[in-house]
């Protein structure tokens, strides 16, 4: 997280009103007032600026079915907050650390190691809770208002070290005392966070338990691990008065057994079944959990299992598994998407693309889907077929870059030029690179001829990342 760190510090220096010459500020007197140090909209900037540098620096997860899931238990606790209808975005980063993350505007980042390391999706929805309480409580503005007359530079500094969650740099990087004052108001920010965060849990329909019960796991691994602390340690100091705390908030509310959805389960499986590692290995301990009736979910470990046969190259393993799982419930898309990408890489392109044709035409909203679909298309140069399915996604999803690399590819065989051009901008937009946007809508402008509806959606998006552009360099 070292990087991470560094990078939500940079991110910090380059806000709004050049907060790192702060000595040549005059800031009003705020009180409690922390949208005069930075507005909602400038907070959706920022976290939208973060995304598109994130994408090209963390290991961003582009599994759809993983993402898919983050979102959609985030949306749900979102949906019993106090600010229901901001819009958040949940994303997942490729890190093993037990870890999340929440950045202004919205965003909240959470580490594969914290997907696997929950033992109940409870666990999960504790941890999304409490970081979509940071956001909707506003607690960097409020840590700036707070900090207002600090020295220099401080405001920035402080805004950096609750993003990323390092009381221990906020000691670095500051006097000894202006250092404290920082570090206590991250720990009545983490105390508010974790009151929220246990409504959020109970009014969705979770066991506010699992928060004090997740923490307490944390502080075990402490002490078992002095030398390798967990990362969510690092970034939410847990101590016993913390979870004495929390758990006596937890026990206001009527207790209630709610089991894990599959889904929760089958995501933890496909973590597992595509981890780092020899397939053939990971593959085998999967049937050792299926013979001894080892796992949380039998279900869900046999999807795990399907996957790492396939992942082996063993086909008519993974083909035999996934039937069974059909047999189960045929209507699941996480079994429809297997047995599609199995008969895919068993070579069998006829067959997989039909399971995906039936399963798009049953439901074509549902993304994974979608993205693997015309991915699948692209790769087989039916881009024809894939083009429609692509622009569809889109309008769903219009700040995922990988749709618009596919959409280049495919509108690019399709001999669309120019919007294949327009396309592939967006993509490097989305990731960080205006340059590169930049030049690919100088090709698209090249390529639309006297096409006027195309030539001045060009320059108009040309001007836009122009004018983008300008400002941030402004605030640095």
């Amino acid at each position: 997280m070292a990087r991470l760190s560094c990078f939500l510090l940079a991110t910090a220096l380059a806000l709004p009103g050049n907060w790192a010459a702060a000595d040549a500020l005059n800031l009003p007197d705020l009180g409690d007032s922390s949208a005069t140090v930075i507005s909602p909209a400038e907070e959706r900037k920022l976290g939208e600026d973060f995304m598109r540098r994130a994408r090209s620096s963390l290991a961003i997860s582009d599994d759809p079915e993983v993402t898919t899931y983050v979102q959609t238990l985030g949306q749900k606790l979102v949906a019993r907050s106090d600010q229901p209808g901001m819009p958040f975005h949940f994303f997942v980063v490729a890190d093993p650390s037990i870890n999340a993350f929440a950045v202004p505007g919205g965003f909240i980042g959470v580490h594969t190691g914290l997907l696997l390391a929950a033992e109940s999706e409870a666990e999960l929805a504790s941890v999304l809770a409490h970081e979509i309480a940071h956001i909707t409580q506003r607690h960097i503005p409020r840590l700036l208002a707070d900090q207002q007359r600090s020295m220099p530079a401080m405001a920035a500094l402080l805004a950096a070290v609750l993003l990323a969650g390092r009381g221990d740099a906020a000691i670095a990087l500051t006097g000894a005392a202006m250092a404290q004052r920082g570090i206590n108001f991250t720990r009545s920010a983490e105390e508010e966070a974790d009151r929220i965060g246990i409504r959020l849990l109970a009014e969705a329909g979770f066991d506010p338990r699992a928060m004090p019960a997740f923490f307490e796991r944390m502080q075990a691994l402490n002490r078992h691990n002095e030398t390798d602390l967990p990362e969510f340690l690092r970034t939410h100091p847990v101590t016993t008065a913390r979870i004495a705390d929390s758990r006596s908030r937890a026990e206001q509310h009527p207790y209630r057994q709610v089991p894990d959805s599959l889904e929760f389960r089958l995501v933890q499986a496909k973590l597992r079944a595509t981890a780092p590692g020899d397939p053939v290995e990971i593959a085998r301990g999967f049937a050792a959990n299926l013979a001894e009736g080892k796992s949380a979910n039998l279900e869900a470990e046999r999807y795990g299992y399907a996957l790492a046969l396939a992942r082996a190259r063993n086909y008519e393993g993974a083909r035999r598994e996934a039937a069974r799982l059909r047999e189960r419930d045929a209507d699941n898309m996480y079994y429809r998407l297997l047995q599609a990408e199995i008969e895919l890489g068993a070579g069998r392109t006829e067959q997989g693309l039909r399971y995906y044709a039936d399963a798009y035409r049953r439901d074509p909203t549902y993304y994974p889907l979608a993205l693997n679909y015309a991915r699948a298309l692209v790769r087989t140069q039916r881009t024809r077929e894939a083009e429609p399915i692509l622009r569809a996604a889109i309008k769903q999803r219009p700040d995922d870059p990988v749709l618009y690399e596919l959409l280049s590819q495919a509108a690019g065989a399709n001999g669309k030029l120019a919007e294949a051009h327009q396309a592939l901008a967006e993509h490097y937009y989305l990731r960080g690179d205006a340059r590169a946007a930049l030049e690919q809508l100088r090709l698209a402008s090249r390529r639309a001829g006297n096409n006027f509806y195309l030539q001045s959606s060009i320059e108009a998006r040309m001007q836009a990342i122009r004018e983008e552009a300008a400002q941030l360099s402004e605030r640095k």
